[in-house]
């Protein structure tokens, strides 16, 4: 198989042959690649692997326990042993080593794959945000055995 340079793709037009018929493809230019649009990345802040246990209550399901796999300022990430619908706004417990005290936050469930769940915080304090920053700025410098998620 043909290695392609980064950031393009066979066109879809030629097939990648670069003509069509016997002209060049108008849609390459008879290159036979496209380029591929970037990525955007819409996060607000770096997440970071980290596994902590977490409780959620919802109206739905009750009480669920979980475990985070990554975390940022302004979210979490759980896997659940139960689906909470894209939407659900929840309660989240759950504990950082660096933090005195359990944080007791509402948040609302933005994605859902399979039993993983993308969890945005809308109730955090400024207090509770700079924990929060102070827990990623560990993990970013790998003192509380973390790495950025991609």
């Amino acid at each position: 198989m043909v290695s392609l340079p980064m950031g393009s793709t066979s066109c879809e037009s030629c097939g990648g042959r670069g003509k069509t018929d016997d002209a060049p493809c108008p849609s390459c230019g008879g290159t036979g690649l496209v380029p591929v649009k970037p990525r955007i990345e819409r996060r607000r802040a770096p997440r970071y692997r980290t596994a902590l246990p977490v409780a959620i209550r919802n109206r739905e399901n009750g009480d669920l326990e979980g475990q985070s796999t990554a975390i940022s300022e302004g979210g979490i990430s759980v896997s659940l042993p139960a689906p909470v619908p894209v939407g659900s706004v929840v309660l989240l417990q759950f504990t950082l080593p660096t933090h005195p005290s359990q944080f007791r936050l509402w948040a609302v469930v933005r994605h859902l794959i399979g039993l993983h769940h993308g969890l945005e915080f809308v109730s955090v304090t400024e207090g509770e945000r700079l924990s929060l920053r102070q827990f990623c700025n560990e993990l970013a410098l790998g003192s509380s055995g973390g790495e950025q998620a991609k």
